[in-house]
C-alpha cells in the first residue's frame, strides 16, 4: 500500500513538474524516465519531511523532561534547544527566566544575545552580550565579544564597534570575521584605505586558516572580497 501511495505520488508530482518551464521537459514525454526523476524527488521530499517531523517529536520529548522540573537551569536548556533548532523567537522567553534566575551565569546571556539579535532586537541583544562579557569577558572563545560589536556596528555605533574588535583582536588576534568587520565599520566611518586593508587582511586570514576553521573563514573572505569592491 505504501509503495501504491508513493508511486501516486511520484505520478502527481511529474504531472505538476511537467507544467513548469525550464525544467517541464524533462518530466513530460520522457515517460518512465520522467517517472523515475519525480520518484527520486518524491523520495526526497519524503526523507525531508520525515527527518522534521522526527526532529520535532524529539524536541517535544526533549522539552517535556526538562519542563518537568522547573528551575532557571532547565530554562536555559529549554531556551537553548530552541535556539539550536532553529527558534530564536521561542528560545527568548524561557532564556530570559534562565538568565533572571541565575544572573551570574554567563552563558545564559550569551545566548540570550544570540536569539535576541536572530530576531533583530539590537538593543536587548547588545544589553545581554555586555552582561556577559561584563561577567567572562572571553565567553564561548571570544564569540560574546564579537556579537557584541555586531550589535554596536549595526546600531551605527562603529567607534565603539571598533574598540570592541581591538580588544577583540589583542586577546586571540585578528580573524576573517573580525577583520571583516573592522573593514565594514572603517568603510561607515569613511575610512577607505583603512577599510580596504581590512578586507585583503581577512582574505589571507582565511587563507591561512587551519582545516577545521576554513569553512567558516571562507565565508568571511567571500564577504570581504565582495565589500573590497562596493
Amino acid at each position: 500500500m505504501r509503495l501504491v501511495a508513493f508511486f501516486a505520488l511520484a505520478f502527481v508530482l511529474a504531472s505538476v513538474l511537467g507544467h513548469l518551464p525550464l525544467i517541464g521537459p524533462l518530466f513530460r514525454g520522457t515517460g518512465i524516465l520522467g517517472l523515475f526523476l519525480a520518484a527520486g524527488l518524491a523520495s526526497a521530499l519524503l526523507t525531508s519531511v520525515g527527518a522534521r517531523l522526527v526532529a520535532a517529536r524529539r524536541l517535544r520529548s526533549e522539552l517535556a523532561a526538562l519542563g518537568a522540573v522547573d528551575s532557571p537551569r532547565n530554562r536555559g536548556k529549554m531556551g537553548s534547544l530552541y535556539l539550536m533548532r532553529g527558534r530564536p523567537r521561542a528560545a527568548v522567553a524561557p532564556l530570559e527566566e534562565a538568565a533572571r534566575g541565575e544572573p551570574e551565569v554567563a552563558e545564559w546571556h550569551y545566548r540570550l544575545g544570540l536569539a535576541r539579535l536572530a530576531i533583530g532586537a539590537l538593543e536587548p541583544a547588545l544589553a545581554a552580550f555586555e552582561h556577559c562579557v561584563t561577567l567572562e569577558e572571553e565567553h564561548a572563545y571570544g564569540a560574546a565579544m564579537l556579537r557584541r560589536a555586531e550589535c554596536l556596528a549595526r546600531l551605527g555605533r562603529m567607534e565603539e564597534a571598533l574598540a570592541v574588535l581591538a580588544t577583540f583582536e589583542r586577546n586571540h588576534g585578528p580573524s576573517p570575521e573580525s577583520a571583516y568587520r573592522r573593514g565594514r565599520a572603517a568603510r561607515a566611518l569613511g575610512r577607505k584605505a583603512e577599510a580596504r586593508a581590512a578586507f585583503a587582511e581577512a582574505v589571507e586570514l582565511a587563507r591561512r586558516a587551519t582545516r577545521y576553521q576554513r569553512r567558516a573563514a571562507s565565508g568571511w573572505a567571500l564577504r570581504a572580497s565582495v565589500a573590497r569592491w562596493l
